[in-house]
C-alpha cells in the first residue's frame, strides 16, 4: 500500500470520526433538551436536595465490586489470546470506563483493544472479545429484566407475557452460540445466506460486526466457558440494579425492584447510542423516561438522573485516574482524538 493510500484512509477514519462526534454531539443535546426541557434550575436543586447522601457510600462499594466482576469476566474472554492477572484487568476496565466518560460517540470502546495489543495480541481478536462481551451483557441484563416481569405479581398479565417472550429469545440466541461453538463455518455460510437479501451497504456493515462476533465466540475453549460468563454476567447487572435502588432509595422513591431493573435497561440502550462526552443527555433522558412509566414525576426523576450520573462520571474518572498513574499502561497519545497508541510500560 502507497503512502497516499495510507493517507487516505486515514482521511476517512478522521473523517468518519469526525461525523460520529457531530451526530453523538447533536444526539446528546437533543436528548439534554428532552430530559431538562420543562425542568428550571431551581426545581432541579430543590429536587437534588431531597437526596440522602448517607447512599454514596454502599454504592461506591457496589461499583467497586462491579468493576472486579467485569474484570474477571473480560479476563475470561481474553484468557485465549491474552492472559493478564487480576491487577492488569481491573487497570484496563478502569481505564475503559474513565475513557468512555471522556470521549465522545462510544470511541472509548477503541481503549480496550489499543491496551490489549500492548500485551501482544492482535486488535482484530480483542475487538472481538469487546463485542462478546457486549453480546453478554445485553442478554444477562434481558435475561434478569424478563425473570423479573415474568415473576413479579403485581404487574399486569401482558407483562409476564414480555418476560415469556424475551426468554424464549434468550434460548434461541443461546441455541445460536451453541451452533457458533460447534459449526463456526455453518453459521458463516448461514450468516452471508441471510446477509444476502439486504442492500450491499447494509451488508457489509452488518457483516463486519457478525463476523467478528462470530469469531469472538469462536475462541472460547467449551460451552461451560460460556456458561460462567454469562453467569458473571447476570450477578453485574443484578449489581448494577441494586446501585441504581439504593439511589432510588437516597431519592425516597417508593418503588419495587423491577423499576431499577428497567432504569438499567433504559440506560443500557441510551449510551449505547453515539453520544456527547460523559453521556450527557442519553442517560439523563433515559432516566427520566423510565422512571416516566411508573409515574415518577419529572422533577424527581431528572434529580435522580442527575445525581447518579454526576456519581457514575466522578467515581469512573477517579478509578480511572488512579489506575493510570499506579499501573503499567500509558498512553503514547492523547486519548480524545481516537488515534493513540498504548505502551505498557
Amino acid at each position: 500500500m502507497t503512502r497516499a493510500d495510507n493517507g487516505n484512509n486515514g482521511n476517512g477514519r478522521h473523517f468518519k470520526r469526525g461525523m460520529l462526534v457531530i451526530v453523538g454531539t447533536l444526539l446528546g443535546a437533543f436528548f439534554f433538551y428532552l430530559a431538562f426541557r420543562d425542568i428550571s434550575w431551581q426545581d432541579l436543586m430543590q429536587g437534588v436536595r431531597q437526596m440522602q447522601p448517607i447512599y454514596l457510600f454502599p454504592a461506591f462499594v457496589i461499583l467497586l465490586a462491579i468493576q472486579l466482576v467485569r474484570a474477571l469476566r473480560f479476563g475470561i474472554i481474553v484468557s485465549p489470546f491474552c492472559r493478564l492477572g487480576i491487577r492488569s484487568l481491573w487497570d484496563v476496565l478502569n481505564l475503559w470506563a474513565a475513557a468512555s466518560m471522556i470521549m465522545p460517540a462510544r470511541l472509548g470502546e477503541l481503549v480496550r483493544p489499543y491496551l490489549l495489543v500492548s500485551r501482544g495480541a492482535s486488535f482484530s481478536s480483542s475487538f472481538g472479545a469487546v463485542l462478546v462481551e457486549r453480546f453478554f451483557d445485553l442478554s444477562g441484563l434481558l435475561l434478569l429484566l424478563a425473570v423479573i416481569l415474568w415473576k413479579t405479581p403485581q404487574i399486569p398479565k401482558i407483562y409476564s407475557l414480555v418476560g415469556e417472550v424475551m426468554l424464549a429469545g434468550m434460548a434461541v440466541g443461546y441455541a445460536v452460540v451453541l451452533l457458533i461453538l460447534a459449526r463456526r463455518e455453518a453459521a458463516q455460510t448461514l450468516v452471508e445466506k441471510l446477509l444476502s437479501w439486504l442492500p450491499a451497504r447494509a451488508a457489509g456493515f452488518l457483516g463486519g460486526i457478525i463476523h467478528r462476533l462470530i469469531d469472538g465466540l469462536g475462541i472460547m475453549a467449551s460451552f461451560k466457558q460460556v456458561l460462567v460468563i454469562f453467569a458473571y454476567s447476570v450477578l453485574l447487572w443484578t449489581l448494577f440494579s441494586c446501585m441504581t435502588y439504593l439511589f432510588l432509595l437516597a431519592f425516597a422513591i417508593d418503588a419495587p425492584f423491577l423499576v431499577a431493573v428497567t432504569i438499567q435497561v433504559f440506560i443500557c440502550f441510551g449510551v449505547a447510542l453515539p453520544s456527547a462526552p460523559g453521556f450527557i443527555g442519553t442517560f439523563h433522558a433515559a432516566g427520566r423516561y423510565a422512571l416516566a412509566l411508573f409515574g415518577i414525576q419529572a422533577v424527581a426523576a431528572v434529580s435522580f438522573a442527575t445525581v447518579y450520573h454526576l456519581f457514575s462520571l466522578v467515581t469512573c474518572l477517579l478509578l480511572g485516574a488512579v489506575s493510570y498513574f499506579t499501573g503499567d499502561f500509558k498512553f503514547e497519545h492523547g486519548i480524545f482524538d481516537g488515534s493513540f497508541k498504548s505502551t505498557s510500560s
